[in-house]
């Protein structure tokens, strides 16, 4: 196997590893949902819009550039449309993720305090409904 299949295989799977990771801390309450937002609110945190911008920035800069590094043995060459547009997608990742850098204020959907919170009144209505009843249960109206 040569160089440039092992450096492919490693950015695509380094680029998969974050999006698990990000996914786990924007939209899960498990263990690892948890540890994966205090070690984003930790040692690598980049600002207010690590999770939101930067983090599934460089997860799809990975992806394509791994893509980008399996073109060579695939048999794709350089003057082929695949292999500029895989380019672009690389350098505008690396473009947004720079711009995440900015602490500008995104809508609270970006976030994971957001989803967070989300998840929490869910859990405290599905709690209240099965407790006291659905708010549309027994009225008798058939909307």
């Amino acid at each position: 196997m040569s160089e440039d299949v092992l450096y492919g295989l490693g950015s695509l799977a380094l680029g998969g590893v974050t999006f698990v990771n990000w996914w786990f801390a924007m939209f899960s309450d498990s263990v690892w949902g948890d540890l994966a937002r205090e070690m984003l609110d930790g040692g690598f945190n980049l600002g207010r819009n690590t999770i939101a911008v930067i983090e599934p920035a460089l997860g799809l800069c990975f992806l394509f550039g791994g893509l980008l590094g399996l073109a060579d043995p695939v048999g794709v060459n350089e003057n082929n449309p695949v292999r500029s547009f895989l380019t672009i997608l690389v350098l505008a990742m690396l473009v947004v993720a720079v711009l995440g850098l900015i602490p500008v204020r995104l809508p609270g959907w970006m976030y994971p305090e957001w989803h967070e919170e989300r998840r929490w009144l869910r859990a405290q209505q599905a709690e209240w409904e099965a407790r006291y009843g659905s708010k549309d249960e027994g009225d008798g109206r058939t909307d």
